[in-house]
């Protein structure tokens, strides 16, 4: 599976929800990496990969695997996702100081089965890149809770649309009771929560201003 690079890497015309998954043959030889031909496995067009360094006017049916400078940098600016910024805010790729504890809470129990294709057993099988675990007993759609649809009224319809970049019509519904899609619902309390965790520690860094002027 050929690492390309995410920003430059794929010179043909790619659609935002299109699936782009590539396969190639395995050889341990890296003078032969370049030139190699690559599959994608969810449409079966076949691509070239390329060196981007001596492609001037490249073709549409290629595309650039990753240089090893770009990983460096991706690896970089990767934000911390364990802890939190100092105020308490999430990590971003410039964060510095010192990072605070992140509070996790436990949620529902979700019951999923480890059950795997056995053909897997026998050999290389490209089925495995697109395995997701069955899932039981989980409603695809949710109704918020009062305290919610209670929390969105205090925060406003505007607000919250912006915090989540979402539609009126889809905050409406978690106001009025009416059922959306688990992923709506999750989505939203997450971004309600990290609203309400940067307000707070914006609230105690003033009175620690106020204070500390009247010391």
């Amino acid at each position: 599976m050929p690492m390309v690079d995410p920003t430059f890497g794929y010179a043909f015309d790619r659609r935002v929800n299109g699936k782009v998954l590539l396969i190639a043959p395995f050889s341990s030889k890296q003078e032969r990496w370049f030139d190699m031909k690559c599959v994608n496995i969810h449409t079966g067009k076949t691509y070239k990969m390329v060196d981007y360094t001596k492609e001037k006017n490249p073709p549409i049916d290629v595309v650039f695997p990753s240089q090893f400078a770009r990983l460096s940098i991706e690896y970089q600016e990767h934000p911390e996702a364990k802890s939190l910024a100092p105020d308490g805010t999430p990590c971003e790729a410039d964060t510095s100081g010192l990072l605070q504890r992140t509070h996790v809470v436990a949620g529902e129990f979700r019951y999923i089965g480890k059950e795997t294709d056995r053909k897997w057993e026998e050999g290389d099988d490209i089925s495995i890149l697109d395995f997701k675990a069955t899932e039981y007993g989980r409603a695809k759609s949710v109704v918020a809770e009062t305290s919610l649809a209670d929390e969105i009224r205090a925060i406003g319809i505007r607000k919250t649309m912006d915090l989540t970049k979402m539609s009126q019509h889809t905050i409406e519904k978690l106001v009025r009771g009416k059922a959306v899609k688990r992923g709506t619902h999750e989505r939203v309390l997450k971004a309600i929560d990290a609203y309400r965790s940067k307000t707070s520690t914006q609230i105690t860094s003033a009175i620690l201003s106020v204070q500390f002027r009247r010391g």
